[in-house]
């Protein structure tokens, strides 16, 4: 296929910058083709949008997840072993992820949301809109909510892992999914407050949104992926190795290590989810102290900015 001659696995898992433009292009490509096709019946450009884009991807992925499966058996450290294929789904993500929040923006109807996906007839576009007083929590309500919140996510982990398993890259679609729909919320949130704040202010109450949205967002991207990988590299086990064999075991056990540092991700995203950003978004955080959280959120991105440039010295000097 042309895509995996553009796209090699070399030029990919040398710079992250690499796998952030795959995101971007095959995103564009996607939308192109779904935009095309049914520029006529709107209400499946979307869906189609998230399933070219897979459909395009998984080949590239299938081939990086039997690297992974072969770097399983080297002496390396853990983070070593997975550093290509994280790398690649985070940046992907990120790139997929920037491209349809600017359809969104232009078009919120040609991105697929969690209204499409639940089928909810009314959306809540901001969450800070409401002023009432609230009664206090009945004992033991909050630990209720973030289980609930922990078991959907717990849910959807195991569906990564599942569809990865048997499907090798299946759970691409899954994290294309969790883009489109982090994109097309943040659109709405946009789209909502133009009308009160007027285009100056818009970014940087953007920017406190995204920045609030982030703390749980990350963790639950990251276990996601986490879970993706470990099916993805025990699914190549399963065809490349002898089971039981000392190789498959190795391999085994890593896939365990993965799907349980992923739970104890969501459990924590959970948390954040209901006892921060929940609190935060309910005070109207982003109206009364929106810099601070802008201040926090340009910290968080220069410190990932520094973490990227010393650690591609450090590959550089190796």
């Amino acid at each position: 296929m042309v895509i995996e001659k553009l796209l090699e696995e070399k030029w990919v898992k040398r710079r992250s910058s690499y796998s952030l433009f795959i995101g971007v292009l095959v995103t564009l490509i996607s939308f192109s083709i779904s935009f095309a096709l049914f520029r006529n019946a709107r209400s499946f450009i979307g869906v189609s949008t998230i399933l070219f884009t897979t459909i395009i991807t998984v080949p590239l992925i299938n081939r990086l997840l039997s690297l992974e499966e072969k770097r399983e058996l080297t002496k390396k450290s853990f983070f070593q072993k997975h550093e290509a294929i994280i790398d690649f789904f985070i940046y992907f993500f990120i790139g997929v992820f920037v491209v349809l929040f600017e359809i969104a923006l232009i078009s919120p109807n040609l991105v697929f949301s969690e209204q499409n996906l639940y089928g909810a007839t009314e959306v809540k576009i901001e969450k800070s809109e409401s002023r009432l007083p609230q009664p206090p929590p009945l004992p033991g309500s909050e630990n209720k909510e973030v289980f609930v919140l922990f078991k959907n996510n717990f849910y959807l982990m195991i569906i990564a892992f599942v569809l990865s398993l048997f499907y090798g890259a299946g759970a691409l679609f899954l994290i294309i999914l969790n883009a489109s729909i982090f994109a097309s919320a943040l659109a709405r949130v946009v789209y909502s407050t133009i009308p009160r704040l007027g285009l100056i202010f818009i970014f940087n109450f953007l920017a406190c949104n995204l920045g609030v949205m982030f703390l749980h967002m990350v963790p639950e991207v990251i276990g996601y992926l986490l879970a993706a990988i470990a099916g993805g590299i025990l699914s190549q086990a399963f065809i490349r190795e002898k089971i039981g064999s000392k190789n498959f075991k190795v391999i085994l056990k890593d896939s365990f290590i993965l799907l349980i540092i992923a739970t104890i991700v969501l459990f924590l995203a959970a948390i954040i989810e209901h006892r921060i950003s929940k609190t935060l978004f309910s005070a109207g955080i982003c109206e009364q102290s929106k810099y601070l959280i802008i201040s926090v959120f340009f910290l968080i991105l220069l410190g990932i900015i520094l973490f990227e440039v010393i650690r591609k010295k450090k590959k550089s000097f190796k």
